[in-house]
C-alpha cells in the first residue's frame, strides 16, 4: 500500500513538473497583431486596451467620460509587456480565475487579462481577489504579478498622470 502511494505521488510530481515545462502557445517575436486589454484596481474600475488605446482610471464618478484618456504604448513597452505575458502562458489558465480562493477582502479587485494574437483571444477573469495581492499559489502569483507590472506601467504614464484625481475612495 505504502509503494503504491509513493508511486502516485511520483506520477504526480511529474505531471506537475512536465506541466511547467510547457512552451508558450505565444512566438517569441511579438506578432504584428498582439495587442492586450487589461482591467484592475477595486471592483475593476480601470482599464487599457492596447487595440483602441482607451485608458480608463476610473468608471465609478459622477462623469466617468473625465477619467478617460487614449494612450499609445512605445513599441519597446509593448514588446516589455508582451514578453511578461508570454512568460504567464496565458493558455495554460482557465477562462474564470481565482489566484487565491482561501483569501478575500472588502472591497475587493477585479484582474481581468485579454490577450489577442492572429485569430486566437484569451482572457481570464479574475474577481473579487483580495486586495492584499497576496497568494500561497505560484500560478496566482504569477499572474498577479504580470498584471500588476502592466497596471505599473500604465499608472506610471503621463496619460494617466494627467487624469484628475479619483473622485472616490474606497476604504
Amino acid at each position: 500500500m505504502k509503494r503504491l502511494f509513493y508511486l502516485i505521488l511520483a506520477g504526480a510530481v511529474l505531471l506537475v513538473s512536465l506541466g511547467g515545462c510547457a512552451e508558450s502557445p505565444l512566438q517569441k517575436e511579438i506578432p504584428e497583431d498582439f495587442s492586450f486589454a487589461l482591467t484592475w484596481g477595486v471592483y475593476g474600475i480601470s482599464s487599457y486596451d492596447s487595440k483602441t488605446g482607451k485608458l480608463v482610471k476610473t468608471k465609478d464618478a459622477t462623469n466617468p467620460e473625465d477619467y478617460v484618456t487614449y494612450l499609445e504604448l512605445p513599441e519597446e513597452t509593448l514588446e516589455d509587456i508582451y514578453e511578461m505575458i508570454r512568460k504567464l502562458k496565458p493558455d495554460s489558465y482557465p477562462d474564470e480565475y481565482d489566484p487565491d480562493p482561501y483569501r478575500s477582502s472588502d472591497p475587493s479587485a477585479d484582474l481581468i487579462l485579454t490577450v489577442r494574437a492572429g485569430d486566437s483571444v484569451k482572457t481570464i477573469t479574475a474577481t473579487e481577489v483580495s486586495l492584499s495581492y497576496e497568494t500561497w499559489s505560484i500560478k496566482g502569483k504569477r499572474y498577479i504579478d504580470t498584471c500588476r507590472a502592466i497596471s505599473e506601467i500604465l499608472t506610471s504614464t503621463e496619460e494617466w498622470q494627467a487624469l484628475p484625481d479619483y473622485e472616490f475612495y474606497y476604504d
